[in-house]
């Protein structure tokens, strides 16, 4: 294990191809060391650049949709689901590195394009222990392809269906020790409209920029430097009435980040890695009503991040592998809903020890401290275990500690809604914005004691995996299983803390909820021949809110009929919490017939019924008509090679035309798709 770990962490070494095994895949975000996918504790999944292309994919959000166990949540833009969290739990990273910008704890995942990724790794359950904040569900580390040839280059257009297209290039060069490479990316459409008696298209109009611009430098002494830098900006337009008068609105987003890397080879067992990651992120949004122009809202937002971080890996023995880190984060936001700037600082160290004390078993441990300016300090463990019975078989467990610190909003947010006269002030900036409503007279009654809007915990998990993997006749059959339960602390949650005088609230945010998930994820792959490979996966998942169970328990939660009959819940009324489907799978069919040159990807996507809405106020879904009813999706890819340098693909997604305008505005039904590569 161990000499191939040392192997790894020297990439520039130069093997004799002519006696090349081929190895399985590499990951490197669930242990920050570069592990083979079969030998990593905690459960990883990855997905290589080959399966990217045959998706037919153009977004990150159609891509991850499709894999096994991760559920999309729509709200405030397309985020992701690992394990039954929301988004707001999911890190994604990019190299390694954080993307920043959510929208009420949403990462938009249609702000990514998949062209020049070479391979995604997702990680399931806590790894704060190495990532710090964020990463209490999962993380999604998106990775770019490291310039190699000599000399590439390639053309892409696609055209899909509702007016929408997109176009690229990218190029690769690759002279002695020095290598670069350049991806620019277009996607444009016109959004689409499943209600035509409502004013306004039900998706915005939107026009999509991404350059992506990767250096390397091979440097003496085995050591490589690299500089990364990234820019996307997207542009959306829409319409709603309000009043009866048509009104416009547009939207424009920019996020740029700029990563220089160091990793250098300091002896044969000790290496540095040096990285610095600057990244920024800005939003305009502006409503007019049409015809005279005149301003109904407008709201400007910026952030920006900052950190550096040095990181020191030591092989102390062929058993033994040891790695220590530190740095430093600052962060600063301003916007309307701010009242000016905010900034917050922060440090952290963390260590890991990887040790195989026999062939047949391995041991990680590591933990993470968190210091921050803006809340108590956090302590990040995490044990995992690898355990090889025989040459066949995998077990793995691991027990970890995962955070969630309080974002900007919860701790500065000062905004007053005009038209509907709420207001909802961050903790720090409660006592002086409600002393203000107080002195203008605006305040008819306090709720709660304001004394008790102080400070944030983050909010905090403990979670278990237990589960493995089997390989049957010659890697032609696996079977992997991964049984999950998280427990849930201090999450953060707005309720109104004084009533106005005009009947509206004002809102501060406050440490109160417990929740669970836990379940079963189980993924079934075939390879009957080379040319054929089938995969089969199902997640059963649990979720609830324990202070709603004891609600129900001691009867104090009821749910109302559509006749207006008030009765009291069962545990067996309560579908646990909104967005999550109890059942889900997908199914994953790839056909590579050599004779015919072509790629046949057929997928499908499975969910049970699923909480959308609450009816009856009671703050949980209950009531048939509060959910989502069970649904599935299928994919089509054809592709086929023409030549050297031609490459046609195409498809559809939702085959079925599968369409529910008021419970999923989010699916515009049958999307068919038309994609020319050429390759120079």
């Amino acid at each position: 294990m161990v000499s191939l770990l040392l192997l790894l962490l020297v990439p520039q070494v130069v093997l004799d191809t002519s006696r090349a095994v081929p190895l399985p895949p590499v990951v490197v975000t669930a242990t920050r060391s570069a592990r083979p996918l079969t030998e990593v504790p905690v459960p990883t999944q990855l997905v290589p650049a080959e399966a990217i292309r045959q998706s037919g994919t153009a977004r990150l959000s159609d891509l991850l949709a499709e894999q096994p166990g991760l559920l999309l949540f729509e709200d405030h833009g397309t985020g992701l689901m690992i394990q039954g969290f929301e988004p707001d739990y999911t890190l994604f990273l990019l190299d390694g590195e954080p993307v920043i910008g959510r929208t009420a704890g949403t990462l938009d995942l249609d702000r990514f394009t998949v062209q020049g990724l070479d391979r995604i790794e997702i990680v399931r359950g806590p790894s704060s222990s190495l990532y710090g904040s964020e990463a209490l569900a999962g993380v999604v580390n998106l990775i770019r392809r490291r310039p190699e040839a000599p000399l590439a280059a390639s053309l892409h257009a696609r055209t899909e269906t509702h007016d929408t297209h997109q176009l690229g290039t990218s190029a690769e060069l690759r002279r002695g020790r020095l290598g670069a490479s350049l991806l620019l990316d277009h996607y444009r459409t016109e959004g689409y409209d499943l209600a035509p008696d409502v004013f306004g298209p039900t998706a915005p109009s939107l026009r999509d920029y991404t350059a992506d611009a990767y250096l390397t430098w091979d440097l003496p002494r085995r050591s490589l430097l690299s500089l990364a830098f990234r820019r996307h900006q997207q542009q959306r337009r829409s319409a709603f009435a309000l009043d009866g008068a048509p009104h416009d609105e547009t939207y424009r987003q920019t996020d740029w980040s700029l990563h220089p890397r160091l990793q250098q080879q300091l002896t044969r067992r000790l290496r540095l890695d040096a990285s610095l990651y600057l990244t920024g992120y800005e939003t305009r949004t502006r409503m007019t009503r049409r015809g005279d122009g005149a301003l109904y809202y407008a709201d400007r937002f910026s952030q920006a991040y900052r950190k550096l971080e040095l990181r020191l890996q030591q092989l102390l023995t062929d058993r033994q592998l040891l790695t220590l880190g530190g740095g430093a984060i600052e962060e600063a936001l301003e916007g309307d809903r701010y009242a000016g700037r905010v900034s917050a600082r922060s440090g952290f160290l963390f260590a890991q020890h990887e040790w195989t004390p026999r062939r047949w078993i391995e041991v990680v441990t590591g933990f993470r401290f968190d210091a921050h300016s803006d809340y108590a300090s956090r302590l990040s463990p995490r044990l995992a275990v690898l355990i090889r019975p025989a040459e066949t078989y995998r077990l793995r467990a691991s027990i970890g500690s995962g955070f969630k610190a309080p974002d900007f909003r919860q701790r500065y947010l000062v905004f007053t809604n005009a038209a509907a006269g709420y207001s909802v002030f961050g903790v720090t900036r409660f006592q002086e914005e409600l002393a203000r409503l107080q002195a203008e007279g605006q305040i008819a009654r306090l709720l709660i004691d304001p004394d008790r809007v102080t400070t944030l915990r983050p909010e905090s998990s403990v979670a278990f995996n237990l589960g493995g993997e089997a390989v049957w006749f010659d890697e032609a059959l696996t079977l992997s299983l991964n049984l999950f339960h998280n427990e849930v602390r201090d999450l953060i949650d707005t309720q109104p803390v004084a009533q106005k005088t005009n009947q509206a609230f004002v809102y501060s945010y406050f440490n109160l909820a417990r929740i669970y998930t836990r379940g079963l994820e189980a993924t079934l792959t075939a390879r009957p021949v080379s040319a054929l490979a089938l995969s089969l996966s199902y997640q059963y998942l649990e979720t609830a809110d324990r202070d709603v169970l004891e609600a129900i328990d001691a009867g104090r939660l009821y749910g109302r009929t559509a006749s207006g009959r008030d009765y009291r819940l069962r545990r067996s009324d309560y579908g646990g919490l909104f967005g999550r489907s109890r059942h889900s799978g997908t199914l994953q069919l790839r056909w590579q017939p050599t004779s015919l040159g072509l790629t046949v990807a057929l997928r499908g996507v499975w969910r049970s019924r699923y909480g959308y809405r609450d009816v009856d106020g009671n703050g949980v879904p209950n009531r048939t008509d509060e959910y989502v009813p069970g649904y599935s999706l299928w994919h089509l890819t054809v592709g086929r090679r023409l030549g050297r340098h031609l490459e046609l693909q195409g498809g559809a997604f939702n085959l079925f035309d599968l369409r529910r305008p008021a419970l999923m505005p989010f699916q515009p039904g049958r999307r068919w798709f038309v994609t020319l590569t050429v390759h120079v």
